[in-house]
């Protein structure tokens, strides 16, 4: 950053008469930070043919003055100019601008370009390693800097000075290429969002591709610019991203759309327009998304604005205008929705909506207990129009498969509310839900239907042994393996198992239950539903037993194999670290634990995590 102080340091070789008279009014060694200054000093006076001067009181009413007064003011840019200034108008005493340029000098850029030649004397911060002095040196010099940067931090004053030149910019833009430099700003920019200099960097950033680091920064949405590449960035990162790692991004976009109301305004109208084109419906999964995320505190906005931009044909607007709908609403969808010219699905495929639907058939509740017979076919007509029905480009409607889905509904409606169904003939029922689960819709409702069983009927402590796998597991199972945009409501089911504390059950068997629903979610991992079960139960460990920590962990590392992802090795070396003395103590897992320390990415670059790998292999070695 100080690489240009060197400019004029031949001057120090070749003009010995100026910069001796300069060492001596200075009154330094030569050998000291004030090089930088000397060499400035001396290509003025050569310039201005001024071989001495005499440094006497100043008038400091003169503009020129009082720019070259200012601190170290000779490094400033733009300060030739006011030198010419001064000495083109002055009459007499012209080597007094000469002279404001000593008595300013503090120092301070010439002991800042010191610092930084020390600390880039040390190592590489890529390859940094805790046991290395010289890179703990530049470490600890780097930390130092940083905290000087955001605790004399002067927003007013630099806005100003950018204001005058903007060139005062360059020497901070090659910062932006390091990491750590961009965190600064970023941190600075979170204290100072009115910053016009910080935000100024925060474009800078985000035209060099750095788009991923700005997002939740409340500058980002300050330029439409920033902004809307943040918002791309996100969509692409969404659109493409599996049903494994959607949930870890989601909520990305609801901190970025819930900035303020504008925000979100900008987003979900964004979100309207793109769910309209060809392949644009899964976006409409999004915008759901992102009204539960912002909806605490914003109900009436996000109500209001659902309602303005989904534009529902009059006929139905007031029936579909509130979630829940009244059986009155229902039975008004029902008439328009069963017509020769129903309106299109679009408008009962709100998730909550359809959730609502199958919740208050397969789900009994003392509000749905005495359900008629008819407003229960209706619900079920609805969800299945909305799950089956086809809007074509020309605007038809094609319905031809919402009869066999709406037969299949009833008939699985029937089997579930069989007597005995959840209990004694549990078992004979099976056949016919595997028949039905291959429609989604139906599948969709057992799930609501088996966590209600689990939940609210005493099924664990009737049927629950700990050598077989309860029935509605295996159905949960099935469901996963059918439905791979299902697994998230499956895993939500068994999270809510395993951390359920009200089941009537001595220790043993609640470990043995506990130990049955890390299998099914092992299974899940399977299936390739990876980072949601790892991470959860990474959130979870310290509530787990121990046992059933160092059981997952075996099955997991077991199972898996190289190359393994950042992710998934940072997480599970999580799992391992609070556990290594016992698994280190098992002779049969310390085998298995030291082939999976032994294939750590080499892409990884968290120091923790690599720290700890190192040292642990050498234990699980001996």
């Amino acid at each position: 950053m100080f690489d240009n102080f060197y400019q004029n340091q031949k001057l120090l070789r070749d003009e010995p008469e100026v910069t001796d008279f300069l060492k001596a009014k200075l009154g330094v060694n030569f050998d000291g930070t004030e090089r930088e200054f000397i060499g400035f000093m001396a290509s003025f006076l050569m310039e201005y043919n001024v071989m001495s001067f005499d440094i006497n009181p100043i008038d400091p009413n003169h503009d020129a003055i009082k720019k070259v007064l200012r601190p170290d003011s000779l490094f400033e840019p733009g300060i030739q100019d006011s030198v010419r200034q001064y000495l083109e108008i002055a009459s007499e005493g012209s080597t007094a601008i000469f002279s404001s340029l000593v008595v300013s000098y503090r120092g301070f850029p010439s002991r800042a370009n010191v610092l930084m030649k020390m600390i880039n004397t040390f190592s590489d911060p890529s390859k940094f390693n805790p046991e290395d002095a010289t890179a703990r040196g530049r470490e600890e010099g780097i930390e130092c800097l940083k905290k000087v940067l955001k605790t004399k931090y002067d927003a007013k004053k630099i806005d100003e000075a950018l204001t005058i030149n903007g060139g005062s910019l360059n020497p901070v833009l090659e910062l932006i290429n390091k990491a750590e430099w961009r965190k600064v700003i970023y941190d600075l920019s979170e204290k100072y969002p009115d910053s016009q200099f910080l935000n100024v960097l925060i474009q800078r950033i985000a035209d060099r591709g750095y788009v991923g680091e700005i997002k939740h920064l409340k500058t980002a949405s300050t330029y439409i610019g920033v902004y809307s590449k943040v918002l791309l960035d996100q969509f692409n990162t969404l659109l493409n991203a599996n049903d494994a790692s959607l949930s870890k991004f989601l909520p990305d976009l609801v901190k970025t759309a819930g900035q303020n109301p504008h925000t979100y305004l900008f987003v979900q109208t964004l979100m309207k327009r793109l769910i309209q084109v060809p392949n644009g419906y899964p976006i409409r999964k999004l915008a759901k998304e992102l009204e539960k995320g912002v909806i605490d505190g914003r109900n009436d906005l996000v109500v209001t604005l659902r309602n303005l931009l989904s534009a529902p044909p009059t006929t139905i607007a007031t029936a579909i205008l509130h979630i829940p709908p009244t059986p009155g609403d229902v039975v008004e969808l029902h008439k328009h929705y069963n017509s020769a010219t129903p309106p299109s699905p679009i408008f009962l495929r709100d998730p909550q909506l359809l959730y609502w639907l199958l919740n208050n058939i397969f789900v009994p509740s003392d509000k749905n207990k005495n359900l008629k017979q008819d407003l229960k076919e209706k619900y079920l007509y609805l969800a299945a129009f909305a799950s089956s029905a086809i809007e074509l480009t020309n605007g038809e409607i094609d319905s031809s498969q919402v009869d066999s889905t709406f037969t299949t509904l009833k008939k699985l409606e029937a089997a579930v509310s069989r007597k005995g169904a959840t209990t004694t003939e549990f078992g004979s029922i099976v056949k016919e839900i595997l028949e039905y689960m291959d429609t989604p819709v139906a599948s969709m409702a057992l799930i609501f239907w088996i966590k209600h069983i689990l939940r609210d009927t005493s099924f664990y402590e009737k049927h629950f042994k700990h050598h077989e796998v309860p029935i509605p597991h295996l159905l949960l199972e099935e469901i996963a393996f059918r439905h791979p945009y299902q697994r998230t409501h499956v895993f939500n089911a068994f999270k809510a198992e395993l951390e359920s504390n009200s089941l009537k059950l001595t220790p043993e068997i609640m470990l043995g239950l506990r130990q049955q629903l890390l299998d099914r979610m092992i299974y899940l991992i399977q299936l390739g539903f990876v980072i949601q079960v790892v991470s959860y139960i990474e959130k979870q460990a310290r509530k787990l037993d121990e046992k059933l920590l160092i059981y997952f962990v075996k099955k997991v590392v077991q199972m898996s194999g190289p190359p393994y992802s950042k992710d998934f090795y940072s997480i599970m070396i999580k799992l391992i670290e609070p556990i290594d003395s016992t698994l280190e103590a098992q002779s049969d897992t310390r085998l298995l634990i030291r082939q999976f320390l032994g294939d750590c990415p080499q892409e990884l670059n968290d120091k923790e995590i690599n720290e700890y790998v190192s040292k642990s292999k050498i234990r699980f070695s001996n």
